[in-house]
C-alpha cells in the first residue's frame, strides 16, 4: 500500500461502513493484544501509549483491497469481534506463558530458599508475588522486548507472512495443541530456571544435617535461615547468564510457535 493511498483510508473509513467495519475489527484485535501482552499491558500510565498505539496498528493494517464485509445481523457481527477478541488474546498470552514460567521459577527458587514471607504486589495483576518471582518476571519481560518479541507478535497479528482477513480467524486443532502444549511449558520453564538454585539449597541442607548430627551443640535452624538465603541468592545471580540464554531461545522461537498456533 503506498503513500497516497494510506492518507485515503481515514476518508474510506468514514464513507464505506465496510472500511469502518474493518477497522473496527483490527482495533479490537490490536487493543486486546495491548492490554494483555507482557510489558505492553500492564500499569495504569501505559493507557496514554497503547490504545493510540492499537488505533495506529490498526489504522495502517486496513487494507482496501481485503475488507470485511458489514455483516447484515448482530450474531455475526458478535461472531467476527469474538474472533478478533480470540486472535489479540492468542498472540498475547503464547509469550506470556514464557514469562509466567520465569515467574514459576521465582515461586520455586523462593520456596526452597525461606523468602516467601517477604512478597510484592505485581502492579499489573495485583496478585502478590515473592520477591524473587518479581524479579524473575520483570527480568523475562525485559528479554521479550530487548529481543523484538513484541515486534514478531505485532507482525503476526499484522498479517505480514500470511494476513488474517479481518473477523475470519478459527482456532484449529493443530492451533489449540499448540497453545496447550505451550501452556504446559510454564511450569518446565520454572523448573529449568530454577534447577541451580533448587540444587544449591537440596546440597547445603544435606550438608546442615551431617553437621547438625556431628557437633549437636550447634544450633543448625538459626544458622540455616541466612546461610540459605545468602547461597539461594548467590546461586541466582550467578544462574542469570544461562537463564537469559534460555529465556532468549525461548523468545526466539516465540514467532514459529505464533505460526503454529494461528494457522
Amino acid at each position: 500500500m503506498g503513500t497516497p493511498e494510506f492518507f485515503q483510508i481515514p476518508q474510506l473509513i468514514l464513507e464505506r461502513m465496510d472500511m469502518a467495519w474493518t477497522f473496527m475489527l483490527l482495533l479490537t484485535r490490536y487493543g486486546i493484544f495491548m492490554m494483555l501482552a507482557p510489558g505492553l499491558g500492564g500499569g495504569i500510565m501505559g493507557l496514554v501509549v497503547r490504545y493510540p498505539a492499537a488505533v495506529v496498528l490498526a489504522l495502517v493494517s486496513v487494507n482496501p483491497a481485503e475488507v470485511a464485509a458489514l455483516p447484515p445481523d448482530m450474531g455475526l457481527m458478535a461472531g467476527q469481534l469474538t474472533s478478533e477478541v480470540l486472535l489479540g488474546s492468542i498472540v498475547a498470552l503464547i509469550p506470556v506463558t514464557i514469562v509466567a514460567g520465569a515467574q514459576t521459577a521465582g515461586h520455586l527458587a523462593s520456596s526452597t530458599m525461606g523468602l516467601n514471607g517477604a512478597q510484592l504486589i505485581d502492579p499489573s495483576t495485583q496478585a502478590v508475588l515473592p520477591d524473587l518471582a518479581r524479579i524473575y518476571s520483570d527480568f523475562a519481560i525485559v528479554a521479550f522486548l530487548l529481543l523484538g518479541g513484541h515486534y514478531v507478535a505485532i507482525a503476526e497479528l499484522a498479517g505480514l507472512d500470511e494476513a488474517i482477513k479481518p473477523g475470519t480467524f478459527l482456532l484449529t486443532e493443530a492451533g489449540l495443541d499448540t497453545i496447550i502444549s505451550q501452556t504446559a511449558r510454564i511450569f518446565q520453564i520454572g523448573c529449568l530456571i530454577a534447577a541451580p538454585v533448587i540444587v544449591a539449597l537440596l546440597l547445603t541442607n544435606f550438608v546442615m544435617g551431617i553437621i547438625s548430627k556431628a557437633v549437636p551443640t550447634i544450633n543448625i535452624f538459626i544458622i540455616s535461615f541466612p546461610l540459605t538465603i545468602g547461597i539461594g541468592l548467590f546461586i541466582s545471580i550467578l544462574a542469570l547468564p544461562e537463564a537469559a540464554h534460555y529465556l532468549g531461545r525461548e523468545f526466539n522461537r516465540l514467532g514459529d510457535v505464533l505460526h503454529m498456533a494461528l494457522r
